[in-house]
């Protein structure tokens, strides 16, 4: 008999890392239920494997997560696996300049999209007796950058989500854990470059020269981490906030 597939769910799964964890989940034999607000570009993810499975959903919304969790899990059932990659990253502006609307839509899908699907998954997860879980956050919730005060604050709210999530479910066998990507070469990152007006190539040299390893990441160096966190190679590994920044924050 062969041994059932592990089910993974990942949001923020159409681009970047989240798109990069999905192909190597899908590589390590998981199932995936592939989660993102671009459904266009989901349904290019079925070429990597028929093993995975694309639904559209806009994580800032609370009542669009709860139907989207109710619906896995009766139609795939409990995830052993969960990775909440869903984010924006809005061009910098100073905080004086930032308007509530533009704080409320970063919030709202960087910490409360973020909080809806763990609330939505982790729980029945617990009831199992096991699961693994990553948050993406980043090392702007670790460091300041100027410009980027609501970004920031969203992704140090990821790093406390997630050791809160972690210290809560611990009993129940549910690990939590979140990486903290230096930059990464994803496509969030270069269009925010090119919308800027900048030169391209000239900002991605300035930016690599900050990291001590002199370049900037990949976004499947970035899957790599996530799933070890997730894999039973890191069974005693709970509650971290892993930096994968070419050892930027190590200055």
């Amino acid at each position: 008999m062969q041994p059932v597939s592990r089910l993974a769910v990942v949001t923020g799964a159409a681009s970047g890392i989240g798109r990069e964890t999905t192909r190597l989940l899908l590589e390590r034999g998981c199932r995936v239920v592939a989660a993102d607000i671009d459904g266009a570009r989901l349904a290019e993810l079925a070429q990597f494997s028929p093993g995975v499975r694309g639904v559209t959903v806009d994580v800032a919304d609370w009542s669009a997560v709860e139907a989207f969790g109710l619906e896995v899990l009766a139609s795939d059932g409990v995830p052993d696996y969960l990775v909440c990659a869903a984010g924006i990253n809005p061009l910098a502006a100073s905080s004086a300049a930032i308007a509530e609307s533009f704080w409320s839509r970063v919030v709202d899908v960087n910490l409360k999209g973020m909080f809806a699907v763990c609330r939505a998954f982790i729980p029945a997860m617990a009831e199992r007796g096991k699961g693994s879980v990553v948050n993406l956050a980043s090392v702007s919730g670790l460091i300041g950058w100027g410009g980027s005060s609501v970004y920031d604050a969203t992704k140090g709210g990821a790093i406390a989500l997630t050791r809160a999530l972690a210290t809560e479910y611990a009993s129940c066998g549910i690990r939590v854990n979140c990486v903290c990507p230096g930059s990464i070469r994803t496509p969030m990152v270069l269009n925010n470059l090119v919308a800027s007006g900048a030169d391209v190539q000239a900002r991605l040299q300035q930016t690599a020269a900050l990291h001590p390893l002199g370049r900037i990441g990949e976004a499947a160096e970035v899957a790599e981490t996530i799933v070890y966190l997730l894999s039973d190679a890191a069974s005693f590994v709970t509650g971290v906030a892993l930096p994968v920044d070419g050892g930027l924050t190590a200055i």
